[in-house]
């Protein structure tokens, strides 16, 4: 037979005082005697009491709790950033609830709506390359909800962000190549349906079509071809899209002396391929 969790109310009749005192005395509230608040707590403490975080949650409307949701828990990018918010959030007392989309539009309304269930006190979301509509989004602003939105996001919404400035970034990378002697730079990027839909809308990847655009420019300021033959769009944003799309170029005859991928993971997978092939890094390519 299972044993029924222990409540304030137990304590209570067990120490005849208030249930009103029992829970001040449980938060340290100093309006409670020093003594009274050592005999509550370390009978709480022999009962085994642990405080129910969904009744503390509708008392409070705080469930401490932080929801995070990423469109692939197995990114080495996504994991990164959810290590480095569990590591935060703990340090102000916080737990962090991690759901992965599976870069579903479906499954990301989802979480929104178990997060919200659940009283999350903040969301913080990277939108999955399904996403088109935000009404899950206006929803989490209207209720009040703290959101940040990360890595991709959207232009159509006034939302807190935080996003790397790729643009930046992709010609320092395309520089730093040119400066090493590289010459036949390919770039390894999303989906082509994947990047026309960024040019419409202006949405969630839209670092990826600057960081092309930039790619582009770096090569011609330092007078060098972006031959179409170089850029290459992979099935998804997978190690196993960027392997494979690395294979295809090393195949040919004027093979790439040097690949810049637009993710961690592409780029990942381009290391595999390259590997695989029997080339050195940085030597061969």
């Amino acid at each position: 037979m299972t044993q029924k969790p222990i409540t304030i109310k137990d304590i209570a009749e067990k120490l005849n005082i208030s249930v009103s005192t029992v829970s001040r005395a449980l938060k340290d509230n100093h309006e409670i005697s020093a003594q009274t608040r050592k005999t509550v707590q370390e009978l709480a403490k022999q009962l085994g009491y642990k405080p129910n975080p969904i009744a503390v949650a509708l008392k409070t409307h705080k469930s401490h709790s932080i929801g995070v949701i990423v469109p692939q828990i197995v990114s080495t990018f996504f994991a990164t950033v959810v290590k480095t918010i569990e590591e935060v959030a703990d340090g102000h007392g916080y737990n962090v609830l991690v759901i992965s989309s599976n870069e579903s539009f479906q499954k990301e309304q989802k979480s929104v709506e178990v997060l919200m269930a659940n009283r999350a006190d903040g969301i913080i979301l990277a939108l999955s390359h399904e996403t088109k509509d935000y009404e899950h989004i206006k929803m989490i602003q209207e209720s009040g909800t703290p959101i940040v939105l990360f890595d991709r996001t959207t232009n159509e919404l006034n939302v807190s962000r935080v996003v790397t400035d790729g643009v930046t970034a992709a010609f320092q990378a395309v520089q730093h190549l040119v400066s090493e002697g590289c010459k036949k730079i390919a770039l390894l990027c999303g989906p082509e349906n994947v990047a026309r839909y960024i040019f419409l809308t202006d949405s969630i990847a839209s670092i990826e079509s600057n960081a092309y655009d930039r790619y582009e420019k770096a090569m011609e300021a330092n007078h060098l071809p972006a031959k179409t033959e170089l850029i290459w769009h992979c099935s998804d944003f997978t190690v196993e899209a960027g392997k494979e799309a690395t294979r295809q170029l090393l195949s040919r005859q004027e093979r790439p002396d040097a690949i810049f991928g637009i993710t961690d993971d592409l780029a990942i997978g381009a290391i595999e391929a390259i590997k695989e092939k029997g080339l050195n890094i940085p030597e061969d390519i």
